[in-house]
C-alpha cells in the first residue's frame, strides 16, 4: 500500500512539472505585452477560483492559531514572491533558461528541510545537490548580456522563496488537507498581488490584454497556478520535500521541448551541459526513493 502511494506521488510529480514547464513558455509568449507583476496577479486571481472550489469541503477544518504564520509564509513566499520573481525572470531571459535555473530548487529545499524539518540528507541527495550546483554554474557562465544575467539572478531569488515555502507546505500538509493549504496560500497571496498588479498596469498605461493573451492567462491560472499547485502539494503529502524537489529537472526538459516548438528557442552548449548535469539527479532520486520504499514495505510485511 505504501509503495502504491509513492508511485501515485511520482505520477503527480511528472504531471506537475509538465504543467510548470508549460507555464514558462506561456509567460514568455505574453511577457512583452503584460507587465510581470500584473501577470502574476492575474495568474493567482484566476487560480484561486478552482482551488477554493476544490477546497470547499474542508473549510470546516479548524486551523490552529500557531499555524497561521506558516500559511502566511506559503502565501507570501510561495505564491506571491516566487510567482512574481519567476515571471520577471522570464521577461528578462528565455523561458527555457529561466526554467532550467529554477531547477536548482533542490539545493534550497534540501537545506531548509534539513534545518527546519530535520529531514535526513543521504549521500545520494548530496550527490544530487552537487550536480545541481555544477549545472547552475555551467549555465550561468554561458549567459549572454546583462539582461540575461539579471534574469538568472532574479530566478535564483525565486528558488530561495519557493524553497522556504515548500518546507512550510510539508509541515502543514502533515496536519491539514493539501488542497486547503494550497487554496489558503493562494488567497493570501492576492493581498499582495492585487496592489502590485494594479500599480504595474497604471505605470505601463494599460493591461496589454488582447483576446489571445487572455486565453494564455486563463491557462496559466487554471492549470499552471491552480491544478499544478494542488498536484505539487499532494505530492508533498506523500513524499519528503527534498525528494519532491529533486524532480525539478523535469521542468526545464518540458520547457525546452515546448520552447523549441512554440518560441523557436535555440540552446547554447552550456545550456545543454547544464541540462544534463541537473537532470541526472532525477534518475538518482527515483532509484533511491524506490529502494527505500521497497525496504520499508518488506519490513512491514515481516
Amino acid at each position: 500500500m505504501e509503495l502504491l502511494k509513492k508511485s501515485r506521488a511520482f505520477l503527480l510529480l511528472f504531471v506537475t512539472f509538465f504543467f510548470w514547464g508549460s507555464v514558462y513558455v506561456g509567460g514568455k509568449l505574453i511577457s512583452d505585452d503584460v507587465p510581470a507583476p500584473l501577470l502574476g496577479c492575474l495568474r493567482c486571481f484566476v487560480a484561486s477560483f478552482p482551488l477554493m472550489l476544490m477546497a470547499r469541503k474542508h473549510f470546516g477544518v479548524k486551523i490552529d492559531r500557531a499555524d497561521w504564520k506558516y500559511f502566511a509564509g506559503v502565501g507570501v513566499m510561495g505564491y506571491f514572491l516566487t510567482i512574481f520573481l519567476i515571471q520577471l525572470g522570464i521577461s528578462l531571459t528565455g523561458a527555457s533558461m529561466a526554467s532550467l535555473v529554477n531547477s536548482v530548487t533542490p539545493v534550497g529545499v534540501t537545506i531548509f528541510a534539513a534545518l527546519h524539518l530535520k529531514e535526513k540528507i543521504t549521500p545520494t541527495k548530496v550527490l544530487c545537490l552537487v550536480l545541481a550546483l555544477v549545472g547552475t554554474f555551467v549555465i550561468t557562465t554561458g549567459a549572454t548580456g546583462q539582461g540575461e544575467m539579471a534574469g538568472i539572478l532574479v530566478v535564483l531569488a525565486a528558488v530561495v522563496t519557493w524553497s522556504v515555502a515548500s518546507v512550510f507546505m510539508r509541515q502543514l500538509t502533515a496536519k491539514y488537507p493539501p488542497i486547503l493549504v494550497t487554496a489558503y496560500g493562494m488567497v493570501i497571496s492576492l493581498i499582495f498581488h492585487i496592489p502590485t498588479g494594479v500599480a504595474a498596469a497604471v505605470q505601463a498605461g494599460g493591461t496589454g490584454l488582447s483576446s489571445a493573451n487572455i486565453l494564455v492567462v486563463l491557462y496559466l491560472g487554471l492549470v499552471g497556478s491552480g491544478l499544478a499547485q494542488y498536484t505539487w502539494t499532494a505530492s508533498l503529502a506523500e513524499l519528503p520535500a527534498s525528494t519532491c524537489s529533486l524532480f525539478y529537472p523535469l521542468q526545464p526538459m518540458f520547457s525546452a521541448l515546448l520552447g523549441i516548438l512554440l518560441l523557436n528557442e535555440t540552446f547554447t552548449p552550456s545550456f545543454l551541459v547544464g541540462l544534463v548535469l541537473i537532470s541526472a539527479d532525477v534518475i538518482l532520486s527515483t532509484l533511491e526513493t524506490r529502494k527505500l520504499a521497497k525496504q520499508a514495505q518488506a519490513g512491514s510485511d515481516r
